[in-house]
């Protein structure tokens, strides 16, 4: 019966989320487009993708967990026989669904448009992997801390934060030897530096989901 509300309570989210999915993949793809026009700089693509895939992040994780918090959502919530637990699984899930479908339609198109581009730009395609996992590792870090914080003041810090975090790192990362070296090649070089990097965000996915789950599980209620 528990498993069974679970699997409804991610059904009705992703229900709700359903026209965000749509903008955004749009968002993505009209970014794309852009990036393949001659004339078009190539700042106003990848400032719409980053847009798109960003903002797409903060929506989802917000109206999935923040608000629930201030409407009378959670209280249909509360009547049903449901732990704390099981409803932590219900909102991750239901939010790393949500967000895992636009990400990964931009995530594969831009991909595989990197490899099939004549003559072939492989050489950023590290980079773009890269960059596709930092923006999911930034999606599940603000999650975990809506998750895990009931302050209102730590979903306004945490999108502030994930703000300035997606600007320093479209301006670092790229310039680190392991990529600046290779971007402009014909081939893609997986690099140490690329490698670690996609280490690091991946392995922040992971830290953030146990933490969220981690904090939820020692709770005896559900706000």
């Amino acid at each position: 019966m528990n498993r069974s509300i679970v699997w409804r309570l991610i059904a009705k989210d992703l229900y709700l989320h359903r026209w965000l999915f749509a903008i955004t993949i749009a968002g993505g793809f009209a970014a794309m487009f852009l990036n393949s026009r001659e004339g078009v700089p190539d700042f106003v693509g990848i400032l719409l993708l980053v847009t798109a895939v960003v903002a797409a992040g903060i929506f989802i994780a917000m109206f999935g967990v923040s608000i629930e918090r201030q409407t009378k959502t959670l209280l249909f919530v509360l009547s049903l026989p449901l732990s704390p637990m099981q409803y932590a699984v219900a909102k991750v899930a239901a939010s790393l669904i949500g967000f895992l479908i636009p990400w990964g339609a931009i995530g594969v198109t831009l991909v595989g448009l990197t490899i099939a581009f004549d003559p072939p730009p492989d050489g950023t395609l590290p980079f773009t992997v890269a960059m596709m996992f930092f923006f999911l590792a930034s999606f599940c870090a603000l999650l975990a801390l809506l998750i895990a914080t009931r302050s209102d003041a730590w979903p306004i810090a945490g999108i502030m934060l994930t703000n300035l975090s997606v600007a320093v790192y479209l301006n670092v990362v790229p310039r680190l030897p392991g990529f600046a070296a290779n971007n402009d090649g014909p081939v893609p070089v997986w690099s140490a530096t690329a490698l670690t990097t996609i280490g690091i965000e991946i392995a922040v996915i992971v830290l953030s989901l146990a933490i969220a789950f981690f904090v939820q599980a020692k709770r005896k209620d559900f706000v």
